[in-house]
């Protein structure tokens, strides 16, 4: 074979066989798949556990109960798994990398030791970054993927993260500016952790930058990466110094330091020093010398002063949270569980990062001091520091744009090390939550600041989860020259698109220009329970009885069906088991769903919303159209009648919404849409499906063998886990949607008026003024014969209050305007708006038998109210017949039962 055919037999192989799909094992006959695999997702084996049926696959462990009845599943994606072991002979424990554990029963010490090997095989690190499940989740997503999955996946727009930052946060690089972008590192040939482009005072040649870079750890050469806009005080980040044993200093390095500081401010004599604030303890920072690192010395650098943050290390970090997983999963009721929590020292750790992101912000906002950052290594407690103090100091970043470029730039391009720090390499000392932790920081801001984030902690969730998920490419690697080695950008997905769904907003967001001063107080402090503990604060975080999880007909001669979502041992090492029950878990991880009346309500809004108002909403009606209306042989109404009188049009349906009650006691409210000829160019937002309550509909369930009744599946078919839910942010997209239906009425009435005003317009222009409505229509006789004709002796029918004679609602006593019109109550006669005459009711006494539109008193009870002054009335009558004809004046004087049906 020749090379010309062998390049063209390579050409043809696809990239969906690099990842061909294996054959399933089954352990038993009749066993399904308990879920629907993503693109790219095969399953391996599928089997039984004492509770129910367990599969693994190459992307995630199942595991649906079906010998309970309380319809529990099991969802964790591979990646997140820490450590896997086999406890108390028939429990099999799995440690997660968010501080959850949970442990399956199984039958046999056998079988639980089985699923113990296969578990461990499929999490251990892959010899090959290709073999992760990100790439061949991209492979096979274009190979057989719907629209609706390479919608949510793809990025249609990927940032430009350096030069619009440099544009946004206005750096003067142009010629004879103080600061230029250098491409020493376009190649990495500068350092291997660094972005292509640096940002560096301008009268720092990259010979100079060169050789200040190998006074830095890891080459790692001071860099900025933001500027205040109103003083000019600038953020740098870099590594430690070598000094060594020895004290070496570095020149260059010195005069990088002091250009720095010069090309802030335009008078280098205004006695402000550059902070180099030091992650480190001095004592750590005293010991590193000992490796070659060390601290700057203050001779050195004698513009400069030297700051340390005392903040723990990431082996320290990693051992706070391996307590903090271990105090998650004990017992409920464990009596010193705040006293074993301050032991974790997990809160005080993120009290001393947010006190150094407060030391930061506040030397560049009140002081106009520029600001050097390093720890060790500056991939570690350096990002978090710089890109907190940054949160705090610029809004743009809170905004859900911003924080992809802040986490982009801080975090990716300057070479937080993910690959090593979420577990996908082999060296254990490497792994830390250091992203994680910083994500909890954010979320503890949030909880302060509740209104400065357009982002919510549902965003915050995802991100988490999606860490450690192996779906997504950018964070296989270390830096970003690992990932353009492998093309990680065109082969995998990014996370960002999946975080664009409108359930990660925060409807509280008020943007506005301030700095955040957060409390970094550990009273102040809040454990993230919905992350850390498993409860989902959803629909279903409802209390469960123990008995009716675990009922006595299940203890049967098998084994006591269990599972469990604790470590199961004592702190204190006893061994003793803590916990016999199932804690609720809904983070997308650990999925407890219930079929309960709240989930019902919610699928029954959700169908609401993406059936009812998708199909009723089109395009502006022409003015033509406006003008055929308007030439019918209609009598117009005037704006001061009341909206009985408007004629319905044939062309224009209402289609009631029904907005049901949520978990929290909203009232429903039915509201009617705008007919077909309504312009509405803002009901977009309307429209769109309320995030927290847009369900994914679940697929046909499949009948297992053993199954009780089928468990709805509410896995997101894009990413297979479940999307958190917060109680607040679902009871504000209530009221958003509440809010736009009453918009959405509003502007039907407004549109109504609009018609009844050029009908009006045209009746008085036309030559046929005197053409008289149809009979069907009924007639008004606005005569005192009418009136004086019926004896006293008689019942005298409802007199309605004239139209003209009234301007505020008899109700509220609110006054009546274009979006507020008059309507006659036929029981008692009198003028309300649409709130204080909501109902309908027949009036046979009245010779009404189909129901009509009555005030709220009068739908009350059946007394009806007294009649209005015969005298007033008649004097009303004679007025307005002297000005005008009979049948202009139908509209606005004493209006007779037997008309009454022309107000419908």
């Amino acid at each position: 074979m020749t090379d010309e055919s062998e390049g063209q037999s390579l050409q043809l192989i696809r990239p969906c066989e690099l990842y061909p799909k294996t054959v399933t094992v089954m352990e038993e006959e009749g066993l399904v798949v308990p879920f629907n695999p993503l693109c790219g997702e095969f399953v391996a084996y599928v089997g039984r556990t004492a509770t129910g049926v367990m599969a693994l696959s190459n992307y995630r462990i199942y595991h649906q109960v079906t010998k309970l009845n309380n319809n529990t599943f099991l969802n964790i994606p591979l990646g997140l798994v820490e450590q896997v072991e086999v406890k108390d002979i028939l429990y099999l424990q799995i440690s997660c990398k968010d501080a959850t554990i949970c442990r399956l029963l199984f039958t046999t010490n056998e079988i639980c030791t089985e699923w113990v090997r296969r578990i461990t095989k499929a999490t251990s690190p892959a010899k090959n970054v290709e073999d992760i499940f990100a790439f061949s989740l991209y492979a096979w997503a274009h190979e057989e993927g719907n629209e609706e999955t390479l919608c949510r996946l793809n990025d249609p727009n990927p940032v430009d993260v350096f030069n619009s930052e440099v544009e946004r946060l206005q750096f003067d690089v142009s010629e004879g500016g103080p600061w230029r972008i250098s491409s020493a590192n376009r190649e990495y040939e500068l350092c291997k952790s660094y972005p292509r482009l640096l940002l560096v005072p301008a009268d720092i040649t990259d010979e100079k930058l060169d050789a200040a870079s190998k006074f830095r750890s890891s080459r790692r050469v001071p860099a900025i990466v933001w500027r205040h806009k109103g003083n000019g005080a600038v953020i740098a980040r870099c590594s430690q110094p070598e000094v060594g044993l020895l004290g070496w200093r570095s020149s260059d390095d010195e005069e990088l330091s002091n250009s720095i500081l010069r090309a802030c401010s335009p008078n280098p004599d205004n006695g402000k020093k550059l902070l180099i604030m030091d992650a480190r303890s001095y004592t750590t920072a005293w010991v590193n010398r000992a490796r070659g690192g060390g601290c700057e010395y203050p001779e050195y650098y004698p513009k400069c002063e030297i700051q340390f943050m005392n903040l723990a290390n990431i082996h320290a970090i990693r051992k706070s949270f391996c307590a903090l997983r271990n105090i998650c999963w004990t017992s409920v009721d464990q009596p010193n569980w705040f006293s074993l929590l301050e032991g974790t020292r997990w809160l005080q750790n993120m009290s001393g990062l947010i006190h150094a992101a407060i030391t930061l912000a506040n030397a560049v906002e009140n002081d106009g001091r520029p600001v050097l950052v390093h720890c060790s290594d500056g991939w570690d407690r350096t990002p978090q520091i710089v890109s907190l103090a940054q949160l705090l100091l610029d809004p743009y970043y809170r905004t859900i744009e911003g924080f992809r470029v802040l986490v982009e730039r801080e975090w990716l391009e300057f070479g937080h090390k993910f690959a090593d720090r979420c577990g996908l390499r082999e060296d254990i000392n490497e792994r830390c939550p250091v992203f994680l932790q910083w994500l909890d920081c954010i979320h503890n801001i949030i909880k302060q600041y509740p209104c400065a984030f357009e982002l919510n902690s549902n965003y915050l969730i995802k991100l988490a989860q999606h860490t450690y998920s192996n779906m997504f490419g950018m964070f296989l690697c270390n830096n970003s020259r690992e990932r353009a080695e492998r093309n990680i950008a065109s082969r995998t997905f990014s996370v960002w698109n999946i975080l664009q769904a409108p359930q990660f907003v925060n409807h509280l967001y008020s943007p506005q220009e301030q700095v955040l001063w957060p409390s970094c107080n550990i009273r102040d402090l809040e454990l993230w329970r919905e992350l850390y503990l498993g409860k989902s604060t959803g629909l279903d975080n409802l209390p469960v009885p123990e008995a009716d999880i675990f009922p006595a007909s299940t203890q049967d001669n098998n084994a006591n069906v269990e599972i469990e979502f604790t470590n199961g041992e004592d702190l204190n090492g006893n061994g003793e088991e803590q916990n016999n029950h199932l804690e609720e878990s809904d983070t997308g991880k650990r999925e407890e769903c219930k079929l309960d009346d709240d989930l019902e309500n919610q699928v029954q809004i959700n169908e609401v919303l993406t059936t009812e108002w998708n199909k009723t909403f089109v395009t502006e009606t022409p003015q033509d159209e406006v003008t055929d209306v308007v030439s019918h042989d209609q009598t117009g109404a005037s704006v001061e009648s009341s909206t009985e009188t408007l004629l319905p049009t044939n062309n224009s349906p209402d289609i009631p919404v029904s907005l049901a009650s949520d978990n929290d006691g909203a009232a429903a409210a039915t509201v009617a849409l705008l007919p077909a000829t309504v312009p509405a160019p803002a009901l977009a937002l309307a429209l769109t499906p309320a995030p927290a309550l847009a369900l994914i509909p679940a697929p046909p369930p499949r009948q297992e063998a053993g199954c009780s009744r089928p468990v709805p599946t509410l896995l997101d078919p894009v990413d297979g886990l479940t999307s958190p839910r917060d109680p607040v942010q679902q009871r504000l997209t209530m009221m958003v949607l509440e809010h736009k239906a009453r918009e959405l009425a509003l502007e039907r009435e407004l549109h109504a008026t609009r018609l009844a005003l050029l009908q009006q317009v045209c009746h008085h222009c036309s030559n046929t003024g005197g053409q008289e409505r149809p009979d069907d229509d009924g007639s008004v006789c606005s005569t005192e014969v009418s009136w004086e004709a019926v004896e006293e002796q008689e019942v005298l029918p409802t007199l309605w209050v004239p139209d003209h004679a009234v301007s505020h609602c008899m109700g509220c006593h609110n006054q009546f305007w274009l979006g507020r019109r008059k309507h006659h109550c036929r029981s008692c006669g009198k003028v309300f708006c649409a709130d204080c005459s909501p109902n309908t009711l027949p009036l046979p006494e009245e010779q009404l038998y189909e129901p009509v539109r009555v005030c709220a008193e009068c739908y009350k009870g059946p007394s009806k109210e007294p009649e209005p002054d015969m005298t007033t009335c008649k004097q009303a009558i004679k007025q307005e017949a002297e000005v005008t004809t009979c049948k202009q004046a139908a509209g606005n004087t004493l209006l007779s039962p037997a008309s009454a049906h022309t107000h419908a």
